[in-house]
């Protein structure tokens, strides 16, 4: 986790019409948005592994097999490539370049049909911004942001502390003092990363917010800067 999901290297990458012939001929596609975003609209015949269940399930992504990695615009499934290569070795990983976005301006096929949002069963646990804001008036419990430090001071929910989650396992000690621990993003994605971690570590009472910072504006509840 030392160096999770975040890098400043090019990942591998295909625009839509390569990556469709790399598809036909047998390419794995996966895709790696949240449940309900791929409930919304999917690439046809994509398997669901959302970023946030990454960890708990490399099992499913085979290394003997050409692997094609898409969200919405190709930036969180460029930081899973790239993850999976420079961290786990993984020679076969690519990045769909513009993500369902640009798929779909390319005329190829994308899934619209009805289809449920659900997620593996998680370790943590995960709440709405709702939950959260009653259990943060009351006291001991601690909320940390693992976004970087300039979205932090963008504005963040009052009373959160800033740990990026690169930097997480330098605070472990530290964290594991001052549980339960309710942890956010910016949608609930890299915090859902963070959770299953320190969960992994050992650590009791870890929450995630579901939505994120996101969620928290859109309910109209307040930031600090």
């Amino acid at each position: 986790m030392s160096t999770t999901f975040s890098s400043n290297k090019q990942s591998k990458q295909l625009f839509p019409d390569k990556a469709k012939v790399h598809i036909d001929a047998g390419a794995l596609l996966i895709d790696v948005r949240e449940p309900e975003e791929h409930a919304q609209a999917r690439i046809r015949g994509s398997v669901l592994i959302p970023m946030s269940e990454l960890r708990q399930r490399l099992r499913e992504i085979p290394r003997d097999r050409e692997v094609i990695f898409y969200c919405r615009s190709g930036n969180r499934s460029g930081q899973v490539v790239e993850y999976l290569s420079d961290q786990l070795g993984y020679e076969n990983v690519i990045n769909l370049a513009g993500g369902i976005i640009a798929w779909y301006r390319r005329d190829l096929p994308v899934d619209t049909s009805p289809a449920q949002a659900t997620y593996q069963t998680t370790r943590y646990e995960a709440i709405d911004v709702l939950e959260a804001k009653r259990r943060l008036h009351k006291n001991g419990i601690k909320l940390v942001d693992v976004r970087e430090a300039v979205e932090f001071r963008g504005g963040h929910l009052p009373g959160a502390i800033n740990i990026p989650l690169n930097t997480i396992p330098a605070h472990l000690e530290d964290l594991r003092g001052t549980q339960p621990l309710l942890l956010v993003c910016q949608t609930g994605n890299r915090s859902a990363i963070a959770a299953d971690w320190l969960i992994q570590q050992g650590l009791e009472g870890v929450s995630n917010i579901e939505g994120g910072t996101t969620s928290w504006i859109r309910h109209g509840l307040a930031v600090e800067p």
